[in-house]
């Protein structure tokens, strides 16, 4: 994981927002198919996933995929999010969107009224990250849930953090793997992570 910081500069004396000069510096940039996203005013690159990462993901795509059919949701594997009041940009691993009708069909930033869910599939480079960043800043955006599917835990865990404020998550529902995680409305839901692989 490569790490670039905003200039530590006084905006007030530059005119310059640190921000907006992270989004210039990684338009200039090429990352391939790496992931890039900005936390607490860091350009964060990943590297590529490796397979078991890819095998969870669709996982829960399938454990959500009928729910979202019916309630007419859209299952984002590629979205961007910008999270006010941070401007911290994420790209979750898996997005519950709703009414993407009414959203540009030809952009991938998503406007986070639109968010249900977040979902990341923890890696060893992005453990703080997916763990303690990405949940209080999307709490503190008003994303109603955070889903986490974390293998370095022991034993491996699925936790659901639900009731979003300005100072985080107020509910956190964790289950090891292979028990039974439920997701309250308006998913209705009762995950089976059994069916979840676990790296060999």
């Amino acid at each position: 994981m490569a790490v670039m910081y905003a200039p530590d500069t006084d905006t007030r004396e530059s005119g310059r927002d640190p921000i907006d000069e992270l989004l210039a510096l990684r338009e200039s940039l090429d990352f391939g198919k790496c992931k890039d996203e900005i936390l607490e005013g860091r350009l964060i690159v990943s590297p590529l996933p490796v397979l078991w990462h890819e095998r969870a993901c669709q996982w829960l795509y399938e454990e959500l995929r009928e729910t979202a059919r019916a309630k007419g949701w859209f299952l984002s594997r590629g979205a961007e999010i910008e999270l006010p009041p941070t401007r911290d940009r994420i790209q979750p691993d898996l997005t519950v969107i709703t009414d993407s009708d009414q959203l540009p069909m030809l952009e991938n930033l998503i406007p986070v009224t639109h968010v249900l869910l977040v979902a990341e599939v923890i890696s060893p480079s992005g453990v703080r990250e997916d763990r303690e960043v990405k949940p209080r800043a999307c709490a503190a955006a008003g994303v109603p849930f955070y889903f986490l599917v974390d293998r370095l835990t022991s034993p491996a865990t699925v936790t659901l953090h639900a009731s979003p404020g300005k100072d985080g998550y107020a509910e956190t529902h964790s289950v090891p793997v292979g028990a039974k995680l439920v997701l309250p409305e308006p998913f209705a839901l009762t995950l089976d992570t059994s069916a979840l692989p676990l790296p060999r």
